[in-house]
């Protein structure tokens, strides 16, 4: 959440310092500053607080306009799921004046274009007619008047025929005839206007709802000043070092019980050695293993993120929401203004840049950065692309050399992981989970640390109890609306973790009887865990 803030308020302080500070300070006679900060109208303070109020209402109009405010249609509050209305607009327009239909521009863009292609055309005819011999050249220029004429022909016909399409019917005519110019069946098809479509039958008295979009807690409190309890969209992010560090704990241990007369520095040495080509192979080829579904890259907060056909997902549960009032907040939408990049750096698929002297992989980094983050979604379950990247970090040597040799063994040896369905589990299947779910059960209770009150955890419904004493303080009420969202999904992702590790660490003849009689969650996405 504070670096969500601090993004936007750096955001802003670039735009006012180049768009804002030039114009006051060049017309001082029309930009009266007043006698001191606090009277002054175009003070900094001042103009986050009007940014703020107009990107949270400002809607993404179409290619022209782009981000504007629509009157009447910022009057519905958020929901996030069943929500009655949305708002509709025809974004394909000139970008250079916004017509609907063809313009000037368009025409002008076409012409530059024919103009690209033709001198193009007459490059490659200049280049061929240089390699041809000068007796096909007197010999092709016995048919030059022939052509000429030809071509004459055809450019007369073809101006003929296009003042036919373009000449206007006289006006005159045309009234004479009883022609109704205005004619409401023409205006049919011109679209312009933003529209708020009723898609859901409401009832009489029943509050109406938009969607401003799959937005976690921290967006909707960062942008619209709101949240609400059991979001669906909302994550808890854990930092590459800190999976980095794990996955070495956890690869230091397996090396001890093998080199136990290593000292620790070897024992951290050669973990480092064996981790880091794992690391590069899974960053160098991410986007095969971990293939998004087509669209998604736009999608903001999405954790189904297709791996495999969701190979390395788990079960999607739904949980709902108590629809907390929060009438008279900003309701910004789609079309959002400052933040919504750094916001989305968050769920972003960027390539992550390798540091070559080991910085992200292994060693300290001297900007104490956390790297790219990795989410544990609202249900308590890791993203699809960190269970791909710890099934790397953690198949036996064998197998990785293959992953290594051919990428295709590496997609074969996750459709087979999905296929199965945790049906005939190899020993060292069943090894390779238990590691995987150990370290995710670790960097739960890592990020539990982060929520500790002088040492201890202090239970979600106390945190409820307490939030009911402060409905008059808003801000500090939606503050521990997040916090309690967030605290849900660890707890739920340390148990879920916790189960899977005693599922794997029981003995063969246990673990057929516990399998058995586990219930099967519900499912939408039908997705298997790994």
């Amino acid at each position: 959440m504070e670096s969500a803030v601090r993004n936007d308020l750096n955001d802003l302080e670039d735009d006012y310092a180049e768009l804002i500070e030039p114009l006051l300070e060049d017309y001082p006679y029309i930009f009266d500053r007043g006698t001191n900060e606090d009277n002054d109208p175009y003070s900094f303070d001042k103009f986050i607080k009007i940014s703020t109020l107009i990107s949270s209402r400002a809607f993404e109009v179409d290619a022209f306009h782009e981000n504007a405010l629509v009157p009447f249609a910022d009057i519905f509050n958020h929901k996030g799921e069943g929500e009655q209305v949305h708002f509709e607009t025809e974004f394909e327009v000139c970008d250079a004046c916004g017509a609907l239909e063809y313009c000037e521009h368009q025409y002008l863009d076409f012409l530059e274009n024919s103009d690209e292609e033709h001198s193009d055309d007459e490059h490659s005819d200049e280049e061929h007619s240089d390699a041809e011999g000068e007796n096909e050249e007197n010999a092709e220029g016995e048919w030059e008047d022939a052509e000429d004429l030809s071509e004459g022909e055809d450019e007369d016909e073809l101006d003929e025929e296009m003042a036919l399409d373009t000449e206007l019917p006289d006006l005159e005519e045309l009234e004479a005839a009883g022609v109704n110019f205005w004619d409401a069946e023409e205006d049919e098809d011109k679209k312009d206007t933003c529209d708020m479509v009723l898609d859901r039958n409401v009832k009489k008295g029943e509050e109406i709802f938009n969607t401003y979009g799959d937005h976690p807690n921290i967006a909707l409190l960062s942008k619209y000043g709101f949240c609400y309890d059991d979001n669906k969209n909302d994550y808890v992010s854990i930092g590459e070092e800190s999976i980095v560090d794990c996955c070495l704990a956890i690869t230091c241990e397996i090396l001890k019980s093998k080199m136990p007369e290593a000292s620790n520095e070897e024992v951290e040495k050669a973990a480092i050695e064996l981790t880091r080509p794992r690391w590069e192979f899974f960053l160098k080829n991410e986007k095969t293993l971990c293939p998004s579904a087509e669209g998604e890259e736009d999608q903001e907060d999405d954790f189904d993120n297709g791996c495999q056909d969701d190979c390395c997902g788990s079960d999607d549960e739904g949980h709902g929401h108590e629809g907390h009032d929060h009438a008279g907040h900003g309701h910004g939408h789609e079309g959002h203004s400052h933040g919504e990049d750094h916001d989305d750096e968050e769920h972003d698929d960027e390539e992550h840049e390798h540091d070559p002297e080991g910085g992200c992989c292994g060693s300290d980094d001297e900007e104490g950065g956390k790297g790219r983050p990795y989410f544990i979604n609202s249900e308590g379950l890791f993203e699809d692309k960190l269970m791909c990247l710890l099934h790397i970090m953690f198949v036996s040597e064998e197998t990785f050399a293959k992953f290594a040799e051919d990428i295709e063994n590496a997609l074969s040896y996750f459709e087979d992981l999905s296929n199965s369905q945790g049906e005939n589990k190899t020993k060292a299947i069943v090894d390779v989970k238990r590691i995987i779910y150990q370290v995710c059960r670790a960097l739960c209770e890592f990020r539990r640390l982060e929520y500790l009150e002088d040492g201890e955890w202090k239970p979600i419904e106390q945190e409820i109890e307490e939030r009911k004493k402060i409905t008059d303080n808003m801000r500090k009420y939606y503050a521990l609306t997040c916090r309690i969202g967030e605290k849900k999904i660890i707890e739920r992702a340390i148990k879920y973790y916790g189960d899977l590790v005693e599922e794997y660490s029981a003995p063969v003849a246990e673990k057929k009887k516990s399998v058995a009689n586990k219930k099967k969650p519900a499912s939408k996405n039908k997705k298997q865990k790994l």
